[in-house]
């Protein structure tokens, strides 16, 4: 049955489920309180320069082929991708950097020159990297996240001791050189948490940079956005700018409509994709699941 879909920002995760939720044949609609759209990954332009706000670097290429190729298209379909040589360049001070390839057996050099047997080690741990990457990246990331047992399969049950050890441990119990331990310990940092917090079993984030390499879309970050905002129009969805939403109404213990711009929209689904603290603060206080002393904390 065709469901009337709203949905709160327009920034990626908020595209992306209004494709998908368009292809079932709702009538979906996205509602942006900016002018334009993007969330944090927005584009600024002034006194003649352009800028992307946001995301800077164009990592896993594969979750976004599988993303485009859900819907029968491509990225290049959109935009045009450019793998960055070198990668990137660290630095540890003035004119103090260490530069990494953007392919492993160069980067295995790299490591070798810095610290004797390195290199060998760094194969090693990017052989664990990948085989990790391919479990969560290429399946566990796509299950529903509705109960923590979709975590566990045959091929995470034999990795469980990596869910007690951390990052942090695991490359330097490997790697002695401290530079080589920044540099391995900085991937982790894209999940938000630090490396001595973080499972060992994450280390998929080094395969994600050393195997996959970095990339950039030659217009810039803002490429993807529009690529999905069109994608999206495609599929049917409409996109409202300046729509800021003050409240979400609930009805019955069901949410029913937003108060937009102080005009109501009534819906049979609302989504948001704003952030969780701020979507919290659009609903009535004796409906939102955490107080604002905790959101706090």
């Amino acid at each position: 049955m065709r469901k009337n879909i709203k949905i709160i920002g327009s920034g990626f995760s908020a595209l992306a489920a209004a494709c998908y939720l368009a292809k079932e044949g709702n009538k979906v609609t996205i509602y942006e309180k900016n002018s334009t759209i993007g969330g944090r990954a927005r584009q600024l332009k002034k006194d003649g320069f352009t800028f992307d706000i946001g995301p800077t670097w164009y990592w896993m290429p594969d979750v976004f082929e599988r993303f485009f190729n859900d819907f029968g298209k491509k990225p290049s379909d959109y935009y045009e991708l450019i793998k960055l040589s070198p990668a990137y360049q660290v630095y540890f001070g003035v004119n103090e950097f260490v530069t990494i390839a953007d392919n492993l057996p160069e980067i295995i050099t790299t490591f070798e020159s810095i610290e004797k047997g390195s290199g060998e080690k760094l194969a090693s741990f990017m052989k664990e990297a990948q085989s990790n990457y391919d479990i969560a990246i290429k399946d566990l990331v796509y299950r529903p996240g509705v109960s923590p047992l979709e975590l566990i399969t045959v091929e995470t049950a034999l990795k469980v001791n990596q869910f007690f050890g951390n990052i942090s441990k695991d490359i330097r119990r490997r790697f002695k050189n401290k530079k080589l331990v920044q540099i391995l310990e900085f991937p982790v940092l894209f999940l938000g948490a630090k490396p001595s917090d973080t499972p060992s079993f994450y280390n998929f984030m080094n395969f994600a940079d050393f195997g996959l390499g970095t990339w950039h879309p030659k217009n810039g970050m803002y490429s993807v956005v529009l690529a999905m905002e069109q994608l999206a129009k495609e599929l049917g969805v409409t996109i409202n700018v300046n729509s800021n939403i003050e409240k979400i109404e609930v009805t019955d213990g069901k949410a029913t409509a937003l108060v937009i711009n102080g005009e109501k929209v009534a819906a049979d689904i609302i989504l948001s994709g704003a952030d969780y603290h701020h979507s919290e603060t659009l609903l009535d206080e004796k409906h939102r699941a955490y107080s604002e002393k905790y959101c706090k904390y």
